[in-house]
């Protein structure tokens, strides 16, 4: 196991080691003239995509940002009732929404921010009762607000639940988001930096889904416990180029 110090250093800067390290040995692929990687994971052509409606601040039953901020609390029970698809389109803009493309598609803007416009994550969403949307495991398309269609099965919510260190609320919950990142999206630019940019990614969308289900009404949590990886083999991701970085269930008070 890595020492405590070594593992601190995961949260330090690595940016006073450009002025160490030969500039060499610091070239990102960036600087090196590759091409920036895609915005989000490529799918297949005949993928079962779902346009999501627009979103819609009509959703909202409390616009008041003090309210929202100082009421925030982690909460782990959710009820019964099914989440309308247009409160889930609100969820997912609001955690990850592109608002503009610059470069080519080189980089975007998002509802959160991300070291150097990188924006690392990708969300899936495991749906149990989501008005409109059947049972499984969709990813969020920000390119276009679409969910694409992953895969269903009679025992996620179970797998999701064990996957999370056993917190059964987690499998029970209306809707769980879980944040996997695709590191070289941000190594790509930063080689020393991107562990902690890509960490503090997570924790900016994730506060943001706090915030906006607050303010319609919802509860959510924060996960960090979880077995990596079973939970990369529950999303059928390989565990390398992309992994469960954090999750949180949601769904109305």
């Amino acid at each position: 196991m890595p020492s405590r110090e070594s593992r601190r250093e995961l949260i330090k800067s690595q940016f006073g080691l450009h002025k160490l390290l030969p500039q060499q040995d610091l070239m990102s692929d960036q600087q090196k003239g590759a091409g920036a990687p895609p915005l989000q994971k490529p799918f297949v052509e005949d993928a079962e995509i779902i346009q999501l409606p627009e979103p819609d601040a009509a959703v909202l039953t409390e616009r008041d940002i003090n309210a929202c901020v100082s009421q925030r609390r982690s909460r782990r029970q959710f009820a019964a009732e099914d989440i309308p698809l247009e409160n889930l389109s609100y969820l997912l803009w609001a955690t990850q929404g592109i608002q503009e493309v610059v470069g080519d598609g080189y980089a975007s803007f998002r509802t959160v921010p991300s070291g150097g416009a990188r924006h690392p994550l990708e969300t899936y969403v495991v749906a149990n009762r989501v008005s409109g949307l059947a049972k499984g495991v969709f990813r969020y398309l920000p390119c276009g607000h679409r969910l694409l269609f992953e895969f269903d099965g009679e025992d996620v919510s179970a797998q999701l639940a064990e996957a999370a260190c056993g917190q059964a609320f987690v499998g029970e919950a209306p809707v769980t988001f879980i944040w996997t990142c695709v590191p070289y999206r941000c190594e790509w630019r930063y080689p020393l930096e991107a562990p902690k940019l890509i960490l503090l990614d997570a924790g900016h969308a994730c506060q943001n889904l706090y915030l906006a289900c607050e303010a319609m009404g919802y509860a959510t949590c924060a996960i960090a416990a979880y077995e990596q990886d079973a939970m990369d083999r529950l999303l059928r991701v390989d565990g390398e180029n992309e992994f469960a970085v954090y999750l949180a269930p949601a769904g109305k008070k």
